[in-house]
């Protein structure tokens, strides 16, 4: 496992609890405030080591981010693959799986995360080479969900589909061209949303391969949604259809 490092009060408090090795904390010498201070007491009650920091030595160890005056290295674990994401997404209903084609900026792929772990997701897969990986940037601006949610890192996205429509998954590929909105679609099963990268969208083999391409209605005169935007509502549509169903079922339940 390698040795990772992340940065951000909110990050480095979610990765206090989630399990990994956290090797030590750096936190800015002679911080007060109500958050530094329940940062400290979190990290002396998980016995790591915390060093207390200047802000030029933080400003070395995370330089040009917005550090908050915390700093954590810890041992990341492995990327899975993704069968073993598909493995730990089988629940009663299924979760859908977010595909990222090409996605380059690191704020993109952790806000796509945070959103894909908030709004139910099983897992996300992205692919790595040409395109923005798991950085520090990424786990930050997941705002710690990175640190919790299966994630596959691949070289092919159109192998990969392949292999999960060999599992049963149905594949649905966001693309602002297509003819067949989100909302008349019907969200059920084991499923997966395919979003492109920024500005160019879905490649022609992988738009190719999908099953089906939604759009998400837009009424303003902006030409697109960032993509990170377009990740959550396709998976809030697809709660909204879920929870709607479970009512619906409790209601029957109910007149037997």
């Amino acid at each position: 496992m390698a040795k990772q490092k992340i940065f951000g009060r909110h990050a480095v408090a979610e990765l206090l609890d989630s399990g990994l090795e956290v090797m030590e904390v750096f936190i800015i010498a002679g911080g007060q405030g109500k958050a530094v201070m329940e940062l400290k007491s979190a990290v002396r009650s998980h016995g790591i080591r915390l060093v207390p920091a200047s802000r030029a030595e933080l400003d070395r160890l995370a330089p040009e981010v917005n550090h908050q005056g915390v700093v954590a290295y810890y041992r990341q674990p492995r990327l899975l693959n993704v069968e073993e994401v598909l493995d730990s997404v089988q629940q009663d209903p299924p979760r859908p799986v977010l595909i990222i084609d090409g996605v380059e900026d690191p704020h993109n792929l952790g806000a796509i995360i945070r959103s894909a772990e908030v709004l139910g997701a099983g897992g996300v897969i992205f692919r790595k080479p040409r395109a923005a990986g798991l950085t520090p940037l990424a786990v930050k601006a997941s705002a710690g969900a990175a640190l919790w949610l299966p994630i596959a890192s691949v070289t092919n996205i159109d192998q990969t589909i392949r292999l999960m429509k060999d599992r049963d998954y149905w594949i649905y590929g966001l693309d602002a061209d297509a003819e067949e909105s989100i909302w008349d679609a019907k969200l059920s099963g084991s499923i997966g949303f395919v979003l492109g990268a920024e500005g160019k969208g879905l490649s022609r083999l992988v738009r190719k391969r999908c099953d089906k391409l939604l759009r998400i209605p837009q009424f303003g005169k902006v030409a697109s949604l960032n993509v990170s935007v377009s990740a959550s509502l396709a998976l809030g549509e697809w709660l909204r259809q879920s929870m709607r169903k479970m009512v619906q079922g409790l209601d029957l339940s109910s007149e037997k």
